[in-house]
Protein backbone atom coordinates (compact mmCIF):
# COMPACT_ATOMS: atom_id res chain seq x y z
CA UNK A 1 0.00 0.00 0.00
CA UNK A 2 2.82 2.38 0.91
CA UNK A 3 4.64 1.54 -2.33
CA UNK A 4 1.49 2.23 -4.35
CA UNK A 5 1.05 5.56 -2.58
CA UNK A 6 4.66 6.57 -3.28
CA UNK A 7 4.30 5.48 -6.91
CA UNK A 8 1.17 7.60 -7.26
CA UNK A 9 2.90 10.60 -5.72
CA UNK A 10 5.90 10.25 -8.05
CA UNK A 11 3.61 9.95 -11.05
CA UNK A 12 1.42 12.94 -10.20
CA UNK A 13 2.79 16.40 -10.95
CA UNK A 14 0.03 18.09 -8.93
CA UNK A 15 0.57 15.99 -5.79
CA UNK A 16 4.33 16.62 -5.88
CA UNK A 17 3.83 20.35 -6.27
CA UNK A 18 1.20 20.48 -3.50
CA UNK A 19 3.55 18.60 -1.15
CA UNK A 20 6.32 21.11 -1.95
CA UNK A 21 3.95 23.96 -1.11
CA UNK A 22 2.92 22.30 2.17
CA UNK A 23 6.59 21.95 3.08
CA UNK A 24 7.24 25.63 2.34
CA UNK A 25 4.25 26.67 4.48
CA UNK A 26 5.46 24.46 7.36
CA UNK A 27 8.92 26.06 7.26
CA UNK A 28 7.31 29.52 7.15
CA UNK A 29 5.08 28.75 10.14
CA UNK A 30 8.06 27.39 12.06
CA UNK A 31 10.11 30.53 11.42
CA UNK A 32 7.14 32.76 12.17
CA UNK A 33 7.07 31.49 15.75
CA UNK A 34 10.81 31.49 16.39
CA UNK A 35 11.35 34.64 18.47
CA UNK A 36 14.53 36.67 18.28
CA UNK A 37 16.39 36.17 21.55
CA UNK A 38 17.51 39.79 21.88
CA UNK A 39 14.04 40.94 22.96
CA UNK A 40 12.23 39.82 26.13
CA UNK A 41 9.57 37.28 25.20
CA UNK A 42 5.92 38.42 25.34
CA UNK A 43 7.02 42.04 25.64
CA UNK A 44 4.67 44.25 23.65
CA UNK A 45 6.39 46.31 20.99
CA UNK A 46 5.71 50.00 21.46
CA UNK A 47 7.05 53.29 20.24
CA UNK A 48 7.48 56.62 21.91
CA UNK A 49 5.32 59.28 20.31
CA UNK A 50 4.49 57.24 17.22
CA UNK A 51 2.55 53.99 17.40
CA UNK A 52 4.35 52.18 14.62
CA UNK A 53 3.12 48.65 15.15
CA UNK A 54 -0.60 49.45 15.23
CA UNK A 55 -0.20 51.31 11.94
CA UNK A 56 1.72 48.52 10.21
CA UNK A 57 0.74 45.16 11.69
CA UNK A 58 -2.40 44.83 9.58
CA UNK A 59 -0.54 45.99 6.46
CA UNK A 60 2.27 43.50 7.08
CA UNK A 61 -0.26 40.66 6.93
CA UNK A 62 -0.32 40.69 3.10
CA UNK A 63 3.45 40.16 2.92
CA UNK A 64 3.67 37.39 5.50
CA UNK A 65 5.20 39.76 8.06
CA UNK A 66 4.46 40.40 11.71
CA UNK A 67 5.21 43.76 13.32
CA UNK A 68 3.66 42.93 16.69
CA UNK A 69 6.69 40.85 17.75
CA UNK A 70 10.23 40.20 16.59
CA UNK A 71 10.64 36.80 14.97
CA UNK A 72 12.70 35.28 12.20
CA UNK A 73 10.18 36.29 9.51
CA UNK A 74 8.97 39.59 10.97
CA UNK A 75 9.65 41.45 7.70
CA UNK A 76 7.95 38.79 5.58
CA UNK A 77 8.44 39.15 1.82
CA UNK A 78 7.76 42.88 2.06
CA UNK A 79 11.37 43.83 1.08
CA UNK A 80 11.15 41.57 -1.96
CA UNK A 81 7.75 42.92 -3.04
CA UNK A 82 8.80 46.54 -2.53
CA UNK A 83 12.07 46.04 -4.40
CA UNK A 84 10.20 44.47 -7.34
CA UNK A 85 7.97 47.54 -7.66
CA UNK A 86 10.98 49.87 -7.46
CA UNK A 87 12.87 47.72 -9.95
CA UNK A 88 10.05 48.05 -12.47
CA UNK A 89 10.56 51.82 -12.25
CA UNK A 90 14.36 51.60 -12.60
CA UNK A 91 14.02 49.21 -15.55
CA UNK A 92 12.74 52.12 -17.64
CA UNK A 93 16.27 53.54 -17.79
CA UNK A 94 18.69 52.44 -20.52
CA UNK A 95 21.55 51.61 -18.12
CA UNK A 96 19.37 48.96 -16.49
CA UNK A 97 18.11 47.57 -19.81
CA UNK A 98 21.72 47.04 -20.94
CA UNK A 99 22.63 45.01 -17.84
CA UNK A 100 23.32 41.28 -18.07
CA UNK A 101 21.17 38.71 -16.29
CA UNK A 102 23.77 38.32 -13.55
CA UNK A 103 24.05 42.09 -13.08
CA UNK A 104 20.26 42.45 -12.99
CA UNK A 105 20.01 39.83 -10.25
CA UNK A 106 22.76 41.59 -8.27
CA UNK A 107 21.01 44.96 -8.60
CA UNK A 108 17.69 43.47 -7.50
CA UNK A 109 19.23 41.81 -4.45
CA UNK A 110 21.04 45.03 -3.53
CA UNK A 111 17.78 46.97 -3.78
CA UNK A 112 16.02 44.35 -1.68
CA UNK A 113 18.79 44.57 0.94
CA UNK A 114 18.41 48.37 1.15
CA UNK A 115 14.64 48.09 1.62
CA UNK A 116 15.08 45.32 4.23
CA UNK A 117 17.70 47.42 6.05
CA UNK A 118 15.34 50.41 6.25
CA UNK A 119 12.46 48.27 7.49
CA UNK A 120 14.59 46.38 10.00
CA UNK A 121 16.11 49.62 11.33
CA UNK A 122 12.69 51.23 11.75
CA UNK A 123 11.07 48.18 13.31
CA UNK A 124 13.97 47.51 15.67
CA UNK A 125 13.76 51.07 17.00
CA UNK A 126 10.42 50.37 18.70
CA UNK A 127 11.60 47.39 20.78
CA UNK A 128 13.09 47.10 24.27
CA UNK A 129 16.20 44.91 24.41
CA UNK A 130 17.93 42.96 27.15
CA UNK A 131 20.60 44.82 29.07
CA UNK A 132 23.54 42.40 29.23
CA UNK A 133 26.23 43.67 31.58
CA UNK A 134 28.96 41.56 29.97
CA UNK A 135 28.55 43.47 26.69
CA UNK A 136 29.18 46.82 28.35
CA UNK A 137 27.32 50.11 27.84
CA UNK A 138 26.70 49.32 24.15
CA UNK A 139 24.73 46.20 25.06
CA UNK A 140 21.36 47.27 23.67
CA UNK A 141 22.92 48.73 20.51
CA UNK A 142 24.68 45.44 19.77
CA UNK A 143 21.51 43.46 20.42
CA UNK A 144 19.57 45.77 18.14
CA UNK A 145 22.14 45.24 15.37
CA UNK A 146 21.85 41.48 15.91
CA UNK A 147 18.06 41.73 15.59
CA UNK A 148 18.41 43.69 12.35
CA UNK A 149 20.80 41.11 10.88
CA UNK A 150 18.45 38.24 11.81
CA UNK A 151 15.36 39.97 10.37
CA UNK A 152 17.15 40.88 7.13
CA UNK A 153 18.45 37.31 6.79
CA UNK A 154 14.94 36.01 7.48
CA UNK A 155 13.47 38.16 4.69
CA UNK A 156 16.03 36.75 2.22
CA UNK A 157 15.29 33.19 3.35
CA UNK A 158 11.56 33.78 2.93
CA UNK A 159 11.99 35.27 -0.55
CA UNK A 160 14.11 32.23 -1.46
CA UNK A 161 11.32 29.95 -0.20
CA UNK A 162 8.78 31.91 -2.26
CA UNK A 163 10.89 31.52 -5.41
CA UNK A 164 11.47 27.84 -4.61
CA UNK A 165 7.72 27.32 -4.32
CA UNK A 166 7.23 29.12 -7.64
CA UNK A 167 9.55 26.58 -9.30
CA UNK A 168 8.54 23.39 -7.53
CA UNK A 169 5.22 24.10 -5.79
CA UNK A 170 1.88 25.76 -6.47
CA UNK A 171 1.10 29.45 -6.22
CA UNK A 172 4.57 30.89 -5.72
CA UNK A 173 4.61 33.47 -2.90
CA UNK A 174 0.80 33.36 -2.77
CA UNK A 175 0.78 30.33 -0.44
CA UNK A 176 2.82 32.24 2.15
CA UNK A 177 0.46 35.20 1.97
CA UNK A 178 -2.69 33.03 2.08
CA UNK A 179 -1.44 30.98 5.04
CA UNK A 180 -0.52 34.11 7.01
CA UNK A 181 -3.82 35.86 6.26
CA UNK A 182 -5.83 32.75 7.12
CA UNK A 183 -3.98 32.35 10.41
CA UNK A 184 -4.51 36.00 11.33
CA UNK A 185 -8.19 35.76 10.40
CA UNK A 186 -8.63 32.77 12.73
CA UNK A 187 -6.72 34.54 15.52
CA UNK A 188 -8.96 37.60 15.13
CA UNK A 189 -12.04 35.40 15.45
CA UNK A 190 -10.62 33.82 18.62
CA UNK A 191 -9.85 37.30 20.00
CA UNK A 192 -13.39 38.45 19.16
CA UNK A 193 -14.86 35.48 21.02
CA UNK A 194 -12.60 35.86 24.06
CA UNK A 195 -12.97 39.64 24.40
CA UNK A 196 -16.75 39.83 24.00
CA UNK A 197 -19.68 38.15 25.67
CA UNK A 198 -22.58 38.05 23.23
CA UNK A 199 -25.80 36.15 23.75
CA UNK A 200 -26.68 33.34 21.29
CA UNK A 201 -28.95 35.57 19.18
CA UNK A 202 -26.22 38.21 18.82
CA UNK A 203 -23.67 35.57 17.87
CA UNK A 204 -26.04 34.16 15.26
CA UNK A 205 -26.66 37.61 13.76
CA UNK A 206 -22.93 38.44 13.72
CA UNK A 207 -22.07 35.10 12.11
CA UNK A 208 -24.84 35.52 9.54
CA UNK A 209 -23.68 39.05 8.69
CA UNK A 210 -20.06 37.90 8.27
CA UNK A 211 -21.02 34.91 6.10
CA UNK A 212 -23.41 36.90 3.90
CA UNK A 213 -21.03 39.85 3.57
CA UNK A 214 -18.07 37.62 2.72
CA UNK A 215 -20.12 35.58 0.25
CA UNK A 216 -21.34 38.74 -1.51
CA UNK A 217 -17.81 40.13 -1.74
CA UNK A 218 -16.43 36.83 -3.03
CA UNK A 219 -19.19 36.65 -5.66
CA UNK A 220 -18.48 40.22 -6.82
CA UNK A 221 -14.76 39.41 -6.92
CA UNK A 222 -15.36 36.30 -9.05
CA UNK A 223 -17.57 38.18 -11.53
CA UNK A 224 -15.22 41.16 -11.87
CA UNK A 225 -12.06 39.01 -11.97
CA UNK A 226 -13.40 37.02 -14.93
CA UNK A 227 -14.96 40.01 -16.72
CA UNK A 228 -13.13 40.80 -19.95
CA UNK A 229 -13.49 42.66 -23.23
CA UNK A 230 -12.66 40.58 -26.30
CA UNK A 231 -11.16 42.00 -29.50
CA UNK A 232 -11.81 39.50 -32.35
CA UNK A 233 -8.80 38.75 -34.56
CA UNK A 234 -8.31 36.86 -37.80
CA UNK A 235 -5.61 34.17 -37.92
CA UNK A 236 -4.66 33.18 -41.44
CA UNK A 237 -2.79 30.08 -40.24
CA UNK A 238 -5.96 28.56 -38.73
CA UNK A 239 -8.66 27.29 -41.07
CA UNK A 240 -11.36 25.81 -38.82
CA UNK A 241 -14.19 26.74 -36.49
CA UNK A 242 -11.59 27.73 -33.87
CA UNK A 243 -10.52 30.68 -36.02
CA UNK A 244 -13.92 32.31 -35.48
CA UNK A 245 -13.40 32.26 -31.69
CA UNK A 246 -9.91 33.78 -31.65
CA UNK A 247 -9.67 37.04 -29.74
CA UNK A 248 -7.49 39.27 -27.56
CA UNK A 249 -8.88 39.24 -23.99
CA UNK A 250 -8.61 42.47 -21.99
CA UNK A 251 -9.56 41.77 -18.38
CA UNK A 252 -11.22 44.39 -16.23
CA UNK A 253 -8.86 43.62 -13.33
CA UNK A 254 -6.01 41.59 -14.86
CA UNK A 255 -3.84 41.84 -11.76
CA UNK A 256 -6.57 40.69 -9.34
CA UNK A 257 -5.48 41.46 -5.80
CA UNK A 258 -1.91 42.43 -6.73
CA UNK A 259 -2.57 46.22 -6.53
CA UNK A 260 -3.93 45.74 -3.00
CA UNK A 261 -0.96 43.61 -1.94
CA UNK A 262 1.68 45.94 -3.32
CA UNK A 263 -0.12 49.10 -2.17
CA UNK A 264 -0.35 47.77 1.38
CA UNK A 265 3.29 46.70 1.22
CA UNK A 266 4.43 50.11 -0.03
CA UNK A 267 2.35 51.77 2.70
CA UNK A 268 4.63 50.17 5.30
CA UNK A 269 7.62 52.22 4.13
CA UNK A 270 6.49 55.82 4.92
CA UNK A 271 5.64 55.16 8.61
CA UNK A 272 8.97 53.36 9.09
CA UNK A 273 10.95 56.16 7.40
CA UNK A 274 9.01 58.75 9.45
CA UNK A 275 9.76 56.79 12.62
CA UNK A 276 13.49 56.80 11.76
CA UNK A 277 13.47 60.53 11.03
CA UNK A 278 11.54 61.17 14.24
CA UNK A 279 14.31 59.44 16.16
CA UNK A 280 16.93 61.78 14.66
CA UNK A 281 14.80 64.95 14.67
CA UNK A 282 12.27 64.59 17.52
CA UNK A 283 11.45 68.32 17.61
CA UNK A 284 10.83 68.81 13.90
CA UNK A 285 7.23 69.95 13.46
CA UNK A 286 6.86 68.65 9.89
CA UNK A 287 8.00 65.16 10.87
CA UNK A 288 5.71 65.22 13.91
CA UNK A 289 2.81 66.23 11.65
CA UNK A 290 3.57 63.38 9.24
CA UNK A 291 3.91 60.88 12.09
CA UNK A 292 0.40 61.74 13.26
CA UNK A 293 -1.38 62.14 9.90
CA UNK A 294 0.36 59.79 7.45
CA UNK A 295 -0.87 56.60 9.06
CA UNK A 296 -3.24 54.25 7.23
CA UNK A 297 -5.85 55.16 9.87
CA UNK A 298 -5.75 58.89 9.04
CA UNK A 299 -7.26 60.69 6.05
CA UNK A 300 -3.95 61.68 4.31
CA UNK A 301 -2.72 58.10 4.60
CA UNK A 302 -6.02 56.72 3.29
CA UNK A 303 -5.98 59.10 0.30
CA UNK A 304 -2.37 58.13 -0.47
CA UNK A 305 -3.34 54.45 -0.27
CA UNK A 306 -6.22 55.02 -2.72
CA UNK A 307 -3.82 56.85 -5.05
CA UNK A 308 -1.41 53.89 -4.91
CA UNK A 309 -4.25 51.47 -5.69
CA UNK A 310 -5.26 53.51 -8.74
CA UNK A 311 -1.70 53.83 -10.10
CA UNK A 312 -0.78 50.19 -9.44
CA UNK A 313 -3.99 48.93 -11.09
CA UNK A 314 -3.06 50.84 -14.25
CA UNK A 315 0.58 49.74 -14.07
CA UNK A 316 -0.23 46.04 -13.66
CA UNK A 317 -2.70 46.19 -16.57
CA UNK A 318 -0.01 47.43 -18.96
CA UNK A 319 2.53 45.05 -17.44
CA UNK A 320 0.28 42.05 -18.19
CA UNK A 321 -0.79 43.23 -21.65
CA UNK A 322 1.63 45.22 -23.82
CA UNK A 323 -0.12 46.54 -26.97
CA UNK A 324 3.22 47.00 -28.75
CA UNK A 325 4.31 43.39 -28.23
CA UNK A 326 0.89 42.04 -29.25
CA UNK A 327 0.78 44.16 -32.42
CA UNK A 328 4.32 43.12 -33.35
CA UNK A 329 3.57 39.44 -32.78
CA UNK A 330 0.38 39.63 -34.83
CA UNK A 331 2.20 41.34 -37.70
CA UNK A 332 4.94 38.70 -37.74
CA UNK A 333 2.39 35.88 -37.65
CA UNK A 334 0.14 37.38 -40.30
CA UNK A 335 -2.78 37.86 -37.89
CA UNK A 336 -4.91 40.99 -38.04
CA UNK A 337 -7.97 42.81 -36.71
CA UNK A 338 -10.65 43.39 -39.32
CA UNK A 339 -10.65 46.97 -40.56
CA UNK A 340 -7.33 47.81 -38.85
CA UNK A 341 -3.95 47.96 -40.59
CA UNK A 342 -1.16 45.83 -39.06
CA UNK A 343 1.64 47.44 -37.07
CA UNK A 344 1.26 50.87 -35.49
CA UNK A 345 -2.47 51.16 -36.25
CA UNK A 346 -3.12 47.82 -34.51
CA UNK A 347 -1.08 48.94 -31.51
CA UNK A 348 -3.11 52.16 -31.22
CA UNK A 349 -6.37 50.24 -31.63
CA UNK A 350 -5.53 47.78 -28.85
CA UNK A 351 -4.15 50.54 -26.63
CA UNK A 352 -7.39 52.54 -27.02
CA UNK A 353 -9.52 49.73 -25.62
CA UNK A 354 -6.91 48.71 -23.06
CA UNK A 355 -6.80 52.26 -21.67
CA UNK A 356 -10.60 52.46 -21.37
CA UNK A 357 -10.92 49.09 -19.65
CA UNK A 358 -7.90 49.83 -17.43
CA UNK A 359 -9.34 53.12 -16.18
CA UNK A 360 -12.66 51.46 -15.34
CA UNK A 361 -10.82 48.66 -13.52
CA UNK A 362 -8.57 51.12 -11.67
CA UNK A 363 -11.59 53.14 -10.50
CA UNK A 364 -13.28 49.93 -9.34
CA UNK A 365 -10.12 48.88 -7.48
CA UNK A 366 -9.82 52.28 -5.78
CA UNK A 367 -13.49 52.21 -4.73
CA UNK A 368 -13.34 48.64 -3.36
CA UNK A 369 -10.16 49.41 -1.42
CA UNK A 370 -10.76 53.02 -0.40
CA UNK A 371 -14.49 53.46 0.20
CA UNK A 372 -14.72 51.13 3.25
CA UNK A 373 -11.69 52.87 4.77
CA UNK A 374 -13.23 56.32 4.26
CA UNK A 375 -16.50 55.15 5.83
CA UNK A 376 -14.71 53.63 8.84
CA UNK A 377 -12.54 56.75 9.22
CA UNK A 378 -15.61 59.02 9.16
CA UNK A 379 -17.19 56.91 11.92
CA UNK A 380 -13.94 56.70 13.95
CA UNK A 381 -14.03 52.92 13.73
CA UNK A 382 -11.36 50.22 13.61
CA UNK A 383 -9.40 50.44 10.35
CA UNK A 384 -8.61 46.72 10.54
CA UNK A 385 -12.30 46.06 9.80
CA UNK A 386 -12.10 48.09 6.58
CA UNK A 387 -8.88 46.32 5.58
CA UNK A 388 -10.68 43.01 6.09
CA UNK A 389 -12.57 43.70 2.85
CA UNK A 390 -9.25 44.19 1.05
CA UNK A 391 -7.94 40.98 2.58
CA UNK A 392 -10.96 38.95 1.43
CA UNK A 393 -10.51 40.35 -2.08
CA UNK A 394 -6.79 39.48 -2.02
CA UNK A 395 -7.35 35.93 -0.75
CA UNK A 396 -10.09 35.28 -3.31
CA UNK A 397 -8.00 36.40 -6.27
CA UNK A 398 -4.93 34.53 -5.02
CA UNK A 399 -6.96 31.34 -4.65
CA UNK A 400 -8.36 31.85 -8.16
CA UNK A 401 -4.80 32.13 -9.45
CA UNK A 402 -3.84 28.86 -7.77
CA UNK A 403 -6.95 27.14 -9.16
CA UNK A 404 -6.08 28.37 -12.66
CA UNK A 405 -2.53 27.03 -12.28
CA UNK A 406 -3.83 23.62 -11.22
CA UNK A 407 -6.30 23.61 -14.13
CA UNK A 408 -3.40 24.27 -16.51
CA UNK A 409 -1.50 21.30 -15.08
CA UNK A 410 -4.61 19.12 -15.47
CA UNK A 411 -4.88 20.26 -19.08
CA UNK A 412 -1.25 19.28 -19.72
CA UNK A 413 -2.04 15.80 -18.40
CA UNK A 414 -4.57 15.28 -21.19
CA UNK A 415 -1.79 15.58 -23.80
CA UNK A 416 0.71 13.12 -22.31
CA UNK A 417 0.23 10.63 -25.15
CA UNK A 418 0.76 13.30 -27.79
CA UNK A 419 3.86 14.79 -26.18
Amino acid sequence: MFKQLMKRIRGSLIIKRVLWSIGVVCIYMLGKYIPIGTVPLYRNVSATGFDLTDALDTLAMVSGGNFSMQNLFSLGISPWMTSMILWRFFSLFEIVKAATKRQTHLYQMTLMFIVALIQAYGFSSVSDYYDIVELGPASQTLLRLASMVIMIAGSFVLSWLANLNARKGVGGPSVIIISNMTLNFLLNIVALISQNSFNPLEWMLITLAIVLGSSLLIWITLVVYRAEYRIPIRRIMIVSSFAERTYIPIRLTPAGGMPFMYAMTLMTLPPIVISILLGFFPDNQWIQFLSVNFSISQLPGILFYIFLLFILAIGFSYFNLDPGEIAEGMQKGGDFIEGVRPGLATKKYINKYLWRITIIGAIYTAIIGGLPMLIVWSQSGQMSFALLINNIYIMTTLMLGIVEQINVMLTWKQYNDLI
